[in-house]
């Protein structure tokens, strides 16, 4: 079993973030919203991996970290697949999908569930999509740089 820490939690949630969240008009508070995700990631992380309402996985390429998911179970009726890291070296290689698939079947395929993403990350939206979730557009967020909330419903088998 790997083992990662802190720093390595930090580190690539820093390289996830340089390469899907910023754009060029960026004012200065939103590049600092930006850089509080770096800053809150390792604490978030390791608190799910104590929390029973919440699921933390990571994923190995070679040896490498190569991105990690958090599910969260805020209410019964509530389940977000909060966060989703991937190293911008493993795009493109399925590790974004072994961790949204780890992280669904946590919150259980057959219940609703939501996540948020940057309005301007068409990247990220385009690979929920993919998986089932699309965009709530009744849904408002208080985030300072624009989000969508995205939902997914049920899978009736």
């Amino acid at each position: 079993m790997q083992r990662i820490g802190g720093d390595d939690i930090t580190a690539l949630t820093e390289r996830a973030t340089n390469a899907t969240f910023y754009r060029d008009d960026l004012r200065p508070d939103e590049i600092d919203a930006n850089r509080r995700v770096v800053r809150i990631s390792a604490e978030t992380a390791l608190g799910a991996m104590r929390n029973s309402h919440q699921f933390f996985a990571a994923a190995f390429v070679d040896g490498a970290f190569a991105g990690y998911v958090i599910s969260t179970v805020h209410a019964p009726d509530s389940r977000e697949l909060d966060w989703l890291m991937v190293d911008p070296a493993f795009h493109g290689n399925g590790v974004a999908d072994a961790l949204m698939s780890a992280g669904v079947d946590w919150l259980g395929r057959d219940r609703p569930m939501w996540l948020n993403v940057l309005q301007h990350n068409r990247r990220a939206i385009r690979f929920y999509e993919k998986h089932d979730f699309a965009i709530d557009p009744d849904a408002r967020t208080e985030h300072l740089i624009p989000h969508f909330i995205m939902r997914r419903r049920p899978k009736v088998v």
